[in-house]
């Protein structure tokens, strides 16, 4: 009789209905133990097997924390409704803008009308985005407004750009830089 496969979840210390929250907190912490340094395990493994613990922790992470392969992997492990992660599955237009496709760059400077034209052209609502990224919507009506009033400090800004841009298909990085140049050179 083999050994019991320890699962995603297992290997993070989590149970199925885990948050993304906390499946951030679980890697960060778990990935930490098997560093080459780590106090907590340099007396116990080797090498060799603390290169291979890290390896399943990289795994259970790359799994865990993409909404469609964990949806995958949940479905794999025949999740009951009882037993479902705390989370919707993505929808389709969310699942297809977050595949691998190489990500799209709008043309400088990118307002908050170019990237709610760019979003409707995928189908994507703002909710499907808040939903996939934990922002609130509001904050991405105030984007796509334009509305300089009420949105939050560039530090938060900045982010919440790239999880839209993440989530519609965009280039993250190139989108939040050119929509926060533009807000710094009308002031």
């Amino acid at each position: 009789m083999s050994p019991p496969v320890e699962t995603h979840y297992g290997v993070l210390g989590l149970g199925p209905r885990a948050s993304f929250e906390q499946i951030e907190r679980a890697y960060r912490h778990a990935a930490g133990l098997y560093e080459g340094d780590a106090l907590a395990t340099y007396s116990l493994l080797d090498d060799e097997e603390r290169q291979a613990a890290r390896a399943r922790v990289e795994e259970a992470y790359a799994v865990l924390k993409d909404p469609l392969r964990r949806f995958e992997y949940d479905r794999q492990l025949g999740l009951d409704s009882e037993a479902a992660p705390s989370y919707a599955p993505p929808t389709p237009a969310v699942a297809a803008a977050t595949s691998r496709a190489p990500a799209v760059a709008l043309p400088e400077p990118v307002t908050g009308a170019d990237l709610k034209r760019f979003r409707e052209s995928r189908g994507i609502a703002l909710r499907e985005i808040a939903t996939a990224s934990k922002v609130g919507v509001r904050y991405f009506e105030y984007i796509e407004a334009d509305r300089r009033d009420v949105l939050p400090a560039p530090v938060y800004l900045r982010g919440f750009l790239q999880e839209y841009a993440r989530v519609v298909g965009l280039d993250p990085r190139r989108t939040a830089e050119s929509y926060l140049a533009r807000l710094a050179s009308a002031r």
